[in-house]
């Protein structure tokens, strides 16, 4: 058992939000067990046995932000930690694994980065010191909050060379795309789709396509298919197989525990779509999120099948067409329950090892919604994420299948936000940063964002890249400048003015 003890100005807290509280172990996995709060503490039982676990949750993190964070592995013990102690704890850690990791120990590479963490340490040494409960807390709160500024600052400067390691001699062929709405018409939305956009992602909804069985509609996907034909874009169709709850049609939810059936129903659909949509040539997005079981209770065996299923059933029509398989979760929030439902990481080993193959992962990274998985998550955390995916050396090619953050605060618990409350500004800001740090990372070839505009598609609410009137937001405009810029080769960095974090904030 872990325990955490948490303060206000009267002495030990008489309450504390528990927003997405769960536990992690050994490579932040999520643990199946129960967060509670009681008289100024956080109790943390697990059902797994191991010794040490973490804790993780949505917390205030004073200038840095409402966020999700967690501590260090910790032994359980009765002996209470305290938890602001060890959230700035673990930040510190991951600052100094990162440097390491990244050949940024000498100071002199992030000068920035490593003032504000020597800030930090300071503010932790003071904290630790302190034996007044509340104002040792305030002490480690704004450790926490200085040393998230430290990390950020040193993503940002390691972005910035791996961006000149990569493009120094050909620029970013495909790079940007962004999932477009199959219920609006392309023609309401041409203003918005500017050439810098290279990809785009046309969903295939099976609950539009086949509303009832055997019937198919095809109109609202086709004229998406055509736009993209006309103006020559790299193309992603799907997914093929939506395994999220809203994402199966009514029909086939009975049969999705009957593997038999689900098989003879799903190869029938994804036949007639590859078969329609095979002449562009699209990147098939065959499932998306089946290891969380949303939509029906699937035991790893069938997960695994389905996932075979669809993608026979494309190269059956398509012999060498690419495949993509988009996992859902990134981040590890959801814990394992009776479901059966799995991590990402392990979904994805139980393909390599049944021998199921893919061309591509695709990742989305969303944050700022109240959806479990889904709140807002600081730059460090995003390129950790995306390292932990990209450095297995069974993993194929990765694409961030969904990008996206609101510019309007989110009302419900959860949902957090970054830096200060969600806004056009702070949307737009995460945005450029978010897509420079995904483009760095020499395992990721392109980013798609999640909604194009706010009053059409589907996404994070306030999502959209442009505004219900068409005009572009500050994010619209930040990532098409990026975009631009690694178009062309990126000339030798001048390391005396290589561009920090603030100079993109």
């Amino acid at each position: 058992m872990l325990r955490f003890t948490v303060f206000d100005e009267d002495g030990p807290a008489r309450d504390w939000p528990l927003v997405n509280a769960h536990i992690l172990g050994v490579d932040d996995t999520a643990l199946e067990g129960v967060v509670t709060f009681s008289k100024g503490k956080i109790v943390c039982k697990a059902v797994d046995t191991q010794p040490a676990i973490a804790l993780c949750l949505e917390v205030n993190a004073g200038k840095a932000g409402t966020m999700m964070l967690q501590t260090c592995l910790l032994e359980q013990r009765n002996e209470p930690y305290r938890l602001y102690e060890e959230l700035a704890r673990h930040r510190v850690k991951i600052f100094l694994e990162k440097s390491e990791n990244w050949g940024f120990l000498d100071p002199a590479k992030a000068p920035e980065a490593f003032e504000q963490f020597e800030r930090a340490r300071s503010m932790f040494v003071t904290g630790t010191v302190d034996h007044e409960p509340y104002r040792a807390q305030v002490h480690h709160r704004d450790a926490l909050a200085i040393a998230m500024d430290a990390s950020e600052k040193l993503v940002m400067k390691r972005t910035e060379w791996t961006l000149h390691r990569r493009y120094a001699k050909q620029g970013a062929q495909h790079a940007l795309g962004v999932r477009v709405p199959v219920e609006k018409a392309p023609e309401l939305l041409k203003s918005a789709l500017v050439q810098d956009f290279d990809i785009l992602s046309v969903p295939t909804p099976w609950h539009l396509i086949e509303p009832t069985q055997g019937r198919f509609v095809w109109e609202q996907v086709d004229r998406w298919m055509q736009f993209a034909k006309v103006g020559k874009r790299e193309l992603i169709a799907g997914p093929l197989l939506d395994a999220s709850a809203a994402g199966i049609p009514g029909w086939v939810r009975p049969i999705m525990a009957d593997p038999a059936k689900l098989k003879d129903r799903l190869h029938a659909f994804i036949t007639e779509v590859v078969t329609r949509y095979a002449p562009l040539n699209p990147i098939w997005n065959i499932v998306s999120s089946i290891h969380l079981n949303e939509a029906a209770t699937l035991s790893p065996e069938a997960m695994v099948q389905a996932t075979r299923i669809a993608a026979v059933a494309v190269r059956q029509v398509q012999k060498n067409a690419k495949l993509l398989v988009e996992v859902g979760d990134p981040f590890g929030d959801i814990p394992p329950d009776a479901s059966g439902a799995m991590n990402a990481i392990r979904y994805l080993r139980s393909l390599v090892s049944e021998g199921v193959t893919v061309d591509i992962v695709g990742i989305p990274v969303v944050v700022g919604d109240a959806a479990r998985g889904k709140g807002t998550r600081d730059l460090m955390q995003i390129a950790a994420m995306l390292e932990r995916f990209t450095s297995r050396k069974e993993m194929p090619p990765v694409v961030v299948t969904a990008c996206g953050a609101p510019s309007e605060p989110h009302p419900e618990p959860g949902a957090g936000f970054w830096r200060r409350p969600w806004g056009t500004e702070s949307q737009g800001a995460w945005a450029g940063m978010c897509f420079q740090i995904a483009m760095a990372n020499p395992g990721i070839q392109a980013v798609v964002w999640d909604r194009l505009r706010d009053d059409a598609g589907v996404g994070i609410k306030n999502g959209g890249l442009f505004a219900t009137d068409g005009s572009p937001k500050s994010a619209a405009e930040r990532i098409v400048r990026f975009r631009r810029r690694i178009r062309m080769p990126l000339p030798p960095l001048n390391t005396d003015v290589v561009r920090s974090a603030a100079e993109d904030s």
